[in-house]
């Protein structure tokens, strides 16, 4: 399984060589394992070969599970507390790709994920805002603090949901993604109940000029995006 003499030849050269150094990474990665780990190691790949799982997959697929066991181990987390029993792993594995053969997203720096963010719910917020208030014919509904803070705080907020999205083929993740969801939606409702104070430095806007707003920033997403070629967000 994890024996690094245990070589295939694929067609092309540079597959091969990648597929190698996985290979060779994958025997000492596997050395690293606790013992409980190391069984259920052993165990998925009796699994997956009964599922007919080619070598070349196992190889990419335990570069990825190898990496997270030993990472979360010193943790205290065993294999089986982050992917599940063995069985629903060679399930899960049998008809999905995990995020090494997906190729995994590369994320740009946090401004540029914020930046993203920002506009994104700013835009969101002001520009929908604005339109309910054009179709419920009402003077104005929100004050220019509160836009602000919908661009600054909605910023935030998506990058921390963008960070704890859940990776494909690993489980644990998901009650992250959930509480650091909940968490960041409450903070941003309740933050957003300041931008409602009336002062005289926080006039209101018209629904109009909260129509432009929404355009124009979703306008400057999409282009910055593009632009600065920015990945790793949730839109």
């Amino acid at each position: 399984m994890f024996n690094k003499n245990n070589k295939e030849a694929p067609e092309q050269p540079d597959k091969a060589a990648e597929l190698l150094a996985k290979k060779e990474e994958n025997t000492k990665l596997y050395e690293q394992l606790t013992n409980k780990n190391r069984e259920y190691m052993v165990k998925l790949n009796r699994s997956l070969d009964d599922h007919g799982v080619p070598e070349e997959r196992k190889t990419i697929i335990y570069n990825d599970m190898l990496k997270n066991i030993i990472k979360q181990q010193s943790q205290h987390l065993t294999a089986r507390r982050i992917y599940g029993t063995v069985t629903d792993q060679a399930n899960y594995l049998t008809e999905n790709q995990t995020a090494g053969e997906q190729g995994e997203t590369v994320r740009s720096e946090t401004w540029k994920i914020y930046l993203d963010g920002a506009l994104t719910a700013g835009g969101a917020y002001t520009g929908i805002t604005g339109l309910i208030s054009l179709f419920t014919d009402q003077a104005a509904t929100m004050r220019l603090f509160m836009a602000f803070l919908a661009f600054a705080i909605g910023g935030l907020a998506l990058m921390v949901i963008a960070k704890y999205a859940p990776v494909p083929g690993q489980k644990g993740g998901f009650l992250k993604y959930i509480l650091a969801t909940s968490g960041v939606m409450i903070g941003f409702v309740l933050l957003m109940t300041l931008g409602a104070f009336p002062s005289s430095i926080n006039p209101m806007l018209s629904p109009t000029i909260s129509v432009i707003i929404g355009v124009v920033a979703i306008g400057a997403k999409i282009y910055l995006k593009r632009r600065l070629n920015i990945q790793g967000t949730l839109f």
